[in-house]
């Protein structure tokens, strides 16, 4: 065994074959332990899973269920020919509540850097999402979102004219923080997701020197008296964030025949 991970493991326990827990979840339990208590930070390498088996006495099969868990899960990335890494798991939102970013990064390091903001003439497509007046203008902001001091994703925000917010507001805090504070009231949301590729700008504001998968949220946001406040984009890297749905099936009537 590598002698680095003999003292890496050298505290942990051995997993018991009597308990009621599978010995592939106490596995995953021991791992995650190491993961969050910082002793194998992110971009560590882990033990193999020839020397994961005869550490904790166990079958491959057992490590390799175990190893696949926790790469779906988001906290281990297998690199061809260089072993197995800690990753960082995917932040998640759960739909369907309206959140701002803010909301959504509560107990993390999370911040927002303001690329512009500033009024604009909205493009035709934006005109009609918002059924903005024929002279009207948008409050346009732009936004890095920031977790851990690296980028997640980028906001492209539209608020029609008629709200008058200052565009020297400081809207690297919460937007909806500013909407309390201008008595506006977001009530509900019509949203989209889909699946995308980051343009050329997205991949410098990321820092990423190649092309990534990008998760696209697009967002139209009313009042509680049913007028439109806002249309959002927001591209997030694809790799470290999820949305998470949870669907309910309704009851229903069966017509019996007699």
């Amino acid at each position: 065994m590598n002698p680095e991970y003999k003292n890496k493991l050298s505290d942990i326990e051995q997993l018991n074959p009597d308990s009621v827990l599978p010995l592939y979840f106490q596995l995953k339990e021991v791992i995650l332990k190491k993961i969050e208590d910082q002793q194998w930070p992110e971009g560590s390498v882990i033990p193999s899973e020839n020397e994961l088996q005869h550490i904790f006495g166990i079958s491959r099969a057992t490590v390799r269920r175990t190893m696949e868990i926790l790469v779906t899960e988001g906290y281990l990335k297998k690199r061809k020919g260089k072993g197995t890494f800690v990753t960082r798991p995917k932040l998640e939102e759960w739909l369907p509540t309206l959140t701002s970013f803010t909301e959504e990064m509560t107990g993390r390091d999370a911040s927002k850097k303001v690329l512009m903001a500033d009024y604009i003439e909205p493009a035709a497509k934006v005109k009609k999402i918002l059924k903005l007046l024929p002279d009207e203008k948008v409050l346009f902001l732009k936004r890095l979102m920031l977790v851990d001091k690296t980028p997640l994703g980028i906001l492209y925000e539209y608020i029609p004219g008629r709200y008058n917010l200052d565009p020297n507001e400081d809207y690297a805090k919460s937007l909806y923080n500013i909407f309390a504070q201008n008595s506006i009231q977001p009530k509900e949301a019509d949203q989209t997701v889909e699946a995308s590729i980051s343009t050329q700008d997205e991949m410098a504001l990321m820092r990423l020197k190649k092309r990534f998968p990008t998760l696209v949220i697009r967002r139209l946001v009313s009042t509680a008296a049913g007028d439109l406040l806002e249309y959002v984009k927001g591209v997030y890297h694809g790799n470290r964030y999820r949305y998470q749905i949870k669907l309910y099936r309704e009851k229903k009537t069966l017509d019996v025949m007699r």
